[in-house]
């Protein structure tokens, strides 16, 4: 996940290895022998889909492949993919092709790899797969290199090749490249979003004056879960030093579920996100190009490779587990604001009255209504599908670019919840004047840069943009710029 996000950021150069040039020119010259003997070879000497059983004349073969890629990147409106996840779609396709089991020809691939490190980058428009391979978004990324106009400016880089060869063009379109792109980016994103919300529920313990015996390493061993384990270390890390330890500092003694099970509920998404990145982290290395050639045999194997279930199954499973971190995150927001829990005056304000706190800022409507758009996206996608394509031959698909995407639509609002909770709680730090040498030594640094952010004392006098604070959290964990932002 960490290449595709530097590859994407151009923190790193791309070039393609020796062997990854041989196993090419190997696994071409398995295509070119089918084309001279005039086997029949799904996508090389036949069409595709419901039109495989019509064979495509060795003399057609060229203008066959340049009309099959621009006859399938049919552009529909709808939004376009970001030059960011187009340069990691890019990287991923080139790695596939350097496996040796597409019989591209190596021209093709210096090509891909020339505009790559131009960052000539093609566009393309994301909502158009099933999850049975990105075929019309990998078609618009390919067009350009034809010497053809793309749905955008450039594309072709400075080695367009003019024209393609036996089964290029079903190489080009047969991959999950653009899926996978999009899935490790929000992998990337969801892993910072996992560990700023366990520190955010840490900082709301600090403001509520919790119960920190509910999160000793003895509780998360009787239960025996590695993310609960994982979970309970982080927040015991981030609330090292703090006064909460010491004994008649808690004002319960048992503090509201929210609270109290964080490290349950966040070592469930712990290993949700484990499950996850497992699934894609294969993927990324996977050859899903159908059909694949076998250099050792010489032979062509047709197969399902581009079915992404296992993808859309990782990727709903972790969606909802984020979507319960988010869910608990939303009730901390009410329960720290709330006087009948914080012992404090309504809104965290200076002194009960009609003016001032975070309510008077809306906070508490801010967090309900992105809390409802994140549970909205958490709905699984996988069983969505319902098609007969190509006449009944494509009657499955795996609807993991929808999984994927509703991940990517439920990372904002997840964001602004996280970050309205850590304000909520610094405030609250704030209200009961808690030295900063009293905090946790993993929280300090962080309230010290959210608590001059906040209208602490000039609620109303100018509109608040929690922007900042959203930002802040974002680069304390790692994610200086959003892909998807």
């Amino acid at each position: 996940m960490s290449d595709v996000d530097a590859i994407a950021h151009r923190r790193v150069g791309l070039d393609l290895s020796a062997s990854g040039r041989e196993a090419i020119v190997r696994a071409r010259a398995v295509v070119d022998r089918l084309v001279d003997a005039g086997i029949p070879a799904y996508g090389i000497t036949t069409g595709v889909g419901s039109q495989k059983d019509f064979g495509v004349s060795r003399d057609a073969i060229a203008r066959y492949n340049d009309l099959m890629i621009t006859a399938h990147a049919t552009a529909a409106p709808g939004p376009t993919a970001p030059p960011a996840l187009v340069r990691a779609a890019l990287a991923i396709q080139l790695s596939l092709f350097a496996k040796g089991r597409s019989g591209v020809r190596l021209e093709l691939v210096e090509s891909l790899l020339a505009r790559l490190q131009a960052d000539d980058m093609p566009s393309a428009r994301l909502g158009s797969s099933v999850g049975a391979s990105d075929i019309v978004a990998m078609s618009q990324l390919a067009v350009p290199l034809l010497g053809k106009a793309g749905i955008g400016a450039g594309g072709a880089g400075p080695r367009p090749i003019g024209g393609l060869a036996a089964k290029e063009a079903v190489s080009l379109l047969n991959s999950n490249s653009l899926m996978l792109a999009q899935a490790a980016l929000a992998l990337v994103e969801a892993r910072a979003l996992l560990d700023a919300a366990t520190i955010a529920g840490a900082l709301s313990m600090e403001g509520l004056r919790g119960n920190l015996q509910s999160w000793g390493a003895g509780v998360d061993e009787a239960r025996g879960q590695p993310g609960q384990k994982r979970t309970g270390a982080a927040l015991r890390a981030a609330l090292a030093g703090s006064r909460l330890w010491q004994p008649g500092e808690a004002r319960f003694l048992q503090d509201p579920l929210s609270f109290r099970c964080i490290p349950q509920i966040h070592g469930a998404a712990e290993a949700a996100y484990d499950f996850a990145h497992a699934i894609f982290e294969t993927e990324l290395s996977a050859a899903c190009d159908n059909p694949l050639i076998d250099t050792a045999s010489g032979a062509f194997i047709s197969h399902g490779n581009m079915e992404t279930t296992a993808c859309a199954l990782a990727m709903d499973t972790l969606r909802q587990a984020l979507a319960k971190v988010i869910e608990a995150s939303g009730q901390r927001i009410h329960k720290i604001q709330w006087p009948g829990f914080t012992g404090l005056p309504t809104s965290l304000a200076v002194e009960p009255g009609a003016i001032g706190g975070v309510q008077f800022l809306n906070f508490g409507h801010l967090a309900g209504a992105n809390v409802g758009a994140v549970r909205q996206a958490a709905h699984p996608a996988m069983l969505n599908y319902s098609g007969q394509l190509d006449d009944g031959v494509e009657d499955v698909a795996g609807n993991a670019p929808q999984s994927v995407a509703e991940t990517v639509r439920m990372l904002v609002p997840a964001w602004n919840v996280v970050a309205i909770e850590a304000a909520c709680a610094a405030w609250a730090i704030h209200r009961r004047a808690i030295p900063g040498e009293a905090l946790g030594e993993g929280l300090k640094p962080l309230v010290a840069q959210i608590l001059p952010m906040l209208p602490i004392g000039t609620e109303g006098q100018t509109i608040f943009d929690l922007g900042p604070v959203v930002d802040l959290m974002k680069s304390a964990f790692g994610i200086a710029r959003s892909v998807f932002d």
